[in-house]
């Protein structure tokens, strides 16, 4: 039972890296057809988790909209590898455990001053008077997933830690 809610606890940033491929595949569905209830729903309940991380992917030159889609199927997929092997690619373990530590970190902050446009220095808005329809960031999906990956990062903290002791 101990290394099933463990593997569990390690699949979190899988969660992270996933969650954001379905945001890019919202954005897709909502493009094609956007008077479906369902791509709305869909992008409109990732949008406040997935966000930032996203945008900053796709602002990397370089990197195109399918490319970043591929990047984030393929962490997915690798993070299942290191959640089922464990012990076996540990810094792999830890360095992708924390940066889906850092994007849901990163969107969890910069969603609560949630804004129109790309403007990373405007200021918050409840001072400039303006609303976007964007929920807010303590949503139980962002929380539940920031939870998840930040219980991933303290798994990856201790089995470094027991095999440095082990040694």
């Amino acid at each position: 039972m101990r290394a099933l809610v463990l593997t569990f606890l390690r699949l979190g940033p899988c969660g992270a890296y996933g969650l954001a491929a379905m945001f890019l595949a919202s954005m897709v569905l909502l493009a094609r057809y956007p008077a479906s209830e369902f791509a709305w729903l869909l992008y409109m309940t990732i949008l406040p988790v997935m966000r930032e991380p996203v945008l900053m992917l796709l602002a990397v030159p370089g990197i195109g909209f399918w490319g970043a889609a591929a990047i984030l199927v393929l962490a997915a997929l690798f993070g299942v590898l290191l959640a089922i092997r464990p012990d076996r690619y540990p810094r792999m373990r830890f360095v992708h455990a924390h940066v889906a530590l850092i994007a849901t970190a990163l969107a969890t902050v910069r969603a609560a001053n949630t804004q129109a446009g790309l403007s990373g220095l405007s200021l918050p808005q409840m001072l400039r008077g303006d609303w976007a329809l964007v929920p807010l960031a303590s949503s139980p999906l962002g929380t539940a997933l920031f939870v998840l990956v930040l219980a991933a990062c303290v798994c990856s903290h201790a089995a470094i830690i027991r095999r440095i002791r082990a040694r």
